[in-house]
């Protein structure tokens, strides 16, 4: 399994419409050979979307084969945004 945090910082007063962007452009994740779950995480000016993968095969498809460094970003996601996206990994 992978887990692969994508994390945030969010523009002030923007993080419950950044919140509802995130949720609807997932949903569809459900549906992905080898994924696994996922969770919205919201701290302090930042949201990390968390999801869990099969494989690195399962990941790469959805991710593209940059997935290890590139985080995956959505039309019109930057608005929401005051810096790029961070990614990481944790293979347990």
């Amino acid at each position: 399994m992978i887990i692969r945090r994508s994390t945030a910082r969010v523009r002030d007063g923007m993080m419950t419409e950044f919140r509802e962007f995130i949720a609807a452009g997932t949903a569809e994740f459900r549906e992905l050979d080898g994924f696994l779950g996922d969770e919205i995480v919201v701290g302090p000016g930042t949201l990390t979307y968390v999801s869990r993968w099969r494989d690195e095969a399962a990941l790469a498809a959805y991710a593209g084969p940059g997935w290890r460094t590139e985080p995956v970003v959505r039309a019109d996601e930057d608005r929401y945004l005051t810096q790029p996206l961070r990614v990481t990994h944790e293979f347990p």
